[in-house]
Protein backbone atom coordinates (compact mmCIF):
# COMPACT_ATOMS: atom_id res chain seq x y z
CA UNK A 1 0.00 0.00 0.00
CA UNK A 2 1.45 3.50 -0.77
CA UNK A 3 2.34 5.28 2.01
CA UNK A 4 -0.24 8.12 2.73
CA UNK A 5 -0.08 11.17 5.17
CA UNK A 6 2.07 14.50 5.21
CA UNK A 7 5.65 14.66 4.05
CA UNK A 8 6.64 18.20 4.73
CA UNK A 9 9.35 17.10 7.84
CA UNK A 10 12.23 18.83 8.94
CA UNK A 11 14.57 17.10 7.26
CA UNK A 12 13.15 17.72 3.90
CA UNK A 13 12.92 21.62 4.68
CA UNK A 14 16.48 21.53 5.56
CA UNK A 15 17.21 20.21 1.79
CA UNK A 16 15.31 23.05 0.12
CA UNK A 17 12.81 20.61 -1.22
CA UNK A 18 9.66 23.41 0.07
CA UNK A 19 11.48 24.99 -3.38
CA UNK A 20 12.79 28.22 -0.96
CA UNK A 21 16.27 29.42 -0.84
CA UNK A 22 18.16 28.11 2.68
CA UNK A 23 19.54 31.48 3.57
CA UNK A 24 21.90 29.48 6.32
CA UNK A 25 25.40 30.49 7.20
CA UNK A 26 26.69 27.53 4.99
CA UNK A 27 24.59 28.86 1.84
CA UNK A 28 25.95 32.16 2.37
CA UNK A 29 29.72 30.69 3.20
CA UNK A 30 29.12 28.78 -0.67
CA UNK A 31 28.33 31.83 -2.36
CA UNK A 32 31.18 33.21 -0.97
CA UNK A 33 33.08 30.72 -2.04
CA UNK A 34 31.95 31.11 -5.89
CA UNK A 35 32.32 34.32 -5.81
CA UNK A 36 35.94 34.10 -4.91
CA UNK A 37 36.60 31.63 -7.45
CA UNK A 38 35.10 33.68 -10.04
CA UNK A 39 37.18 36.54 -9.21
CA UNK A 40 40.39 35.22 -8.43
CA UNK A 41 40.00 32.93 -11.48
CA UNK A 42 41.52 29.77 -10.38
CA UNK A 43 43.86 28.03 -12.24
CA UNK A 44 42.46 24.71 -11.84
CA UNK A 45 39.34 25.63 -14.25
CA UNK A 46 36.89 26.01 -11.50
CA UNK A 47 37.36 22.17 -10.17
CA UNK A 48 38.11 22.82 -6.75
CA UNK A 49 34.60 24.49 -6.81
CA UNK A 50 32.76 21.67 -8.40
CA UNK A 51 34.66 18.87 -6.02
CA UNK A 52 32.64 21.36 -2.95
CA UNK A 53 29.61 21.19 -4.97
CA UNK A 54 30.23 16.75 -5.09
CA UNK A 55 30.71 17.26 -1.15
CA UNK A 56 27.51 19.25 -0.40
CA UNK A 57 25.52 17.39 -3.21
CA UNK A 58 26.09 14.00 -1.55
CA UNK A 59 25.79 15.11 2.21
CA UNK A 60 22.14 16.18 0.77
CA UNK A 61 21.82 12.79 -0.41
CA UNK A 62 23.16 11.07 2.98
CA UNK A 63 20.47 13.36 4.80
CA UNK A 64 17.72 12.78 1.99
CA UNK A 65 17.99 9.21 2.01
CA UNK A 66 18.32 8.85 6.43
CA UNK A 67 15.23 11.07 6.42
CA UNK A 68 13.54 9.41 3.81
CA UNK A 69 14.49 5.52 5.48
CA UNK A 70 13.51 6.93 9.29
CA UNK A 71 10.26 7.20 7.85
CA UNK A 72 9.69 3.73 7.08
CA UNK A 73 11.61 1.99 9.58
CA UNK A 74 13.18 1.87 12.58
CA UNK A 75 16.02 -0.16 11.34
CA UNK A 76 19.49 1.99 11.64
CA UNK A 77 21.26 2.16 8.22
CA UNK A 78 23.48 4.24 6.81
CA UNK A 79 23.04 6.10 3.43
CA UNK A 80 25.14 3.72 1.46
CA UNK A 81 23.20 0.99 3.23
CA UNK A 82 20.49 2.50 1.53
CA UNK A 83 22.00 2.44 -1.51
CA UNK A 84 22.90 -1.16 -1.68
CA UNK A 85 19.29 -1.95 -0.90
CA UNK A 86 17.53 0.20 -4.09
CA UNK A 87 20.52 -1.18 -6.32
CA UNK A 88 19.80 -4.74 -5.37
CA UNK A 89 15.85 -4.11 -5.59
CA UNK A 90 16.46 -2.21 -9.38
CA UNK A 91 15.37 -5.02 -11.94
CA UNK A 92 14.63 -8.28 -11.81
CA UNK A 93 18.12 -9.80 -11.47
CA UNK A 94 20.14 -10.67 -8.52
CA UNK A 95 23.48 -8.51 -7.57
CA UNK A 96 26.70 -9.91 -6.74
CA UNK A 97 29.03 -7.90 -5.11
CA UNK A 98 31.35 -7.19 -7.83
CA UNK A 99 28.42 -5.75 -9.85
CA UNK A 100 27.41 -3.71 -6.17
CA UNK A 101 30.92 -2.23 -6.09
CA UNK A 102 31.28 -1.58 -9.83
CA UNK A 103 27.75 0.17 -9.57
CA UNK A 104 28.81 2.62 -6.41
CA UNK A 105 32.63 2.92 -7.42
CA UNK A 106 33.50 1.37 -4.61
CA UNK A 107 36.92 -0.80 -3.52
CA UNK A 108 35.97 -1.54 0.16
CA UNK A 109 34.99 -4.96 -0.01
CA UNK A 110 34.84 -5.66 3.40
CA UNK A 111 32.44 -3.11 3.96
CA UNK A 112 30.31 -3.98 1.68
CA UNK A 113 29.85 -7.24 2.87
CA UNK A 114 29.78 -6.03 6.41
CA UNK A 115 26.84 -3.72 5.12
CA UNK A 116 24.74 -6.73 3.32
CA UNK A 117 25.00 -9.00 6.40
CA UNK A 118 23.14 -5.78 8.19
CA UNK A 119 20.49 -5.49 5.65
CA UNK A 120 20.20 -9.06 6.02
CA UNK A 121 19.76 -9.40 9.47
CA UNK A 122 17.33 -6.24 8.89
CA UNK A 123 15.17 -9.02 6.80
CA UNK A 124 15.56 -7.05 3.83
CA UNK A 125 17.52 -9.28 1.59
CA UNK A 126 18.75 -12.23 1.19
CA UNK A 127 21.66 -14.23 -0.23
CA UNK A 128 21.61 -17.20 -2.81
CA UNK A 129 24.55 -19.13 -3.70
CA UNK A 130 28.25 -19.95 -2.29
CA UNK A 131 31.72 -20.52 -3.15
CA UNK A 132 32.79 -20.82 -6.98
CA UNK A 133 29.03 -21.03 -8.12
CA UNK A 134 28.90 -17.37 -7.10
CA UNK A 135 26.74 -15.69 -4.18
CA UNK A 136 24.28 -13.15 -5.06
CA UNK A 137 22.02 -11.08 -3.62
CA UNK A 138 18.09 -9.98 -3.83
CA UNK A 139 15.31 -8.65 -1.55
CA UNK A 140 12.95 -9.86 0.70
CA UNK A 141 9.24 -9.59 0.50
CA UNK A 142 10.03 -6.98 3.15
CA UNK A 143 12.98 -5.84 1.66
CA UNK A 144 10.39 -5.32 -1.55
CA UNK A 145 8.08 -3.81 0.35
CA UNK A 146 10.74 -1.12 1.86
CA UNK A 147 11.74 -0.10 -1.47
CA UNK A 148 8.77 0.32 -3.27
CA UNK A 149 7.81 3.32 -0.05
CA UNK A 150 10.75 4.88 -0.96
CA UNK A 151 9.80 5.03 -4.44
CA UNK A 152 6.85 6.21 -3.46
CA UNK A 153 8.09 8.87 -1.26
CA UNK A 154 10.72 9.76 -3.72
CA UNK A 155 8.57 10.50 -6.47
CA UNK A 156 5.70 12.76 -3.88
CA UNK A 157 9.08 14.76 -2.72
CA UNK A 158 11.77 15.37 -4.74
CA UNK A 159 10.28 14.49 -7.85
CA UNK A 160 7.56 16.48 -7.51
CA UNK A 161 10.05 19.21 -5.79
CA UNK A 162 12.21 18.63 -9.26
CA UNK A 163 9.01 19.39 -11.34
CA UNK A 164 9.38 22.68 -10.44
CA UNK A 165 12.62 23.49 -11.95
CA UNK A 166 12.20 22.70 -15.59
CA UNK A 167 16.00 24.48 -16.47
CA UNK A 168 17.27 21.93 -13.96
CA UNK A 169 15.74 18.76 -14.85
CA UNK A 170 16.79 19.80 -18.76
CA UNK A 171 20.83 20.06 -17.25
CA UNK A 172 20.50 16.01 -15.19
CA UNK A 173 21.68 14.51 -18.08
CA UNK A 174 24.79 16.88 -19.06
CA UNK A 175 25.29 17.09 -15.46
CA UNK A 176 25.30 13.31 -14.78
CA UNK A 177 27.88 13.09 -17.91
CA UNK A 178 29.93 15.62 -17.10
CA UNK A 179 30.51 13.41 -13.25
CA UNK A 180 31.16 10.33 -14.87
CA UNK A 181 33.82 12.32 -16.35
CA UNK A 182 35.20 13.37 -13.29
CA UNK A 183 35.38 10.18 -11.85
CA UNK A 184 37.29 8.97 -14.39
CA UNK A 185 39.48 11.64 -14.02
CA UNK A 186 39.74 11.04 -10.76
CA UNK A 187 40.71 7.26 -10.99
CA UNK A 188 43.44 8.21 -13.15
CA UNK A 189 45.11 10.36 -10.43
CA UNK A 190 44.65 8.03 -8.08
CA UNK A 191 46.64 5.31 -10.31
CA UNK A 192 49.01 7.80 -10.89
CA UNK A 193 50.18 8.61 -7.20
CA UNK A 194 50.10 4.86 -7.02
CA UNK A 195 52.30 4.40 -9.22
CA UNK A 196 54.41 7.34 -7.81
CA UNK A 197 54.73 6.27 -4.58
CA UNK A 198 55.52 2.79 -5.64
CA UNK A 199 58.34 3.91 -7.61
Amino acid sequence: MPFQGSYNLFFFRSCSLDNKVDRSPLSCLTAGLAADTAVEMSPDGGLHMLEMAIQRAGEGLTRWQAGSFELLSTVSLASAEITLLQLIGKGSQSKTIKELARATNRTDIPNIQYSLRKLASAGLTRKQGAGRSGVTYSLTEEGCHVSERLQDIRGRLLLQALAGHPDLTRRLHSAAETLEELTELFGVAVRQAEARSGS
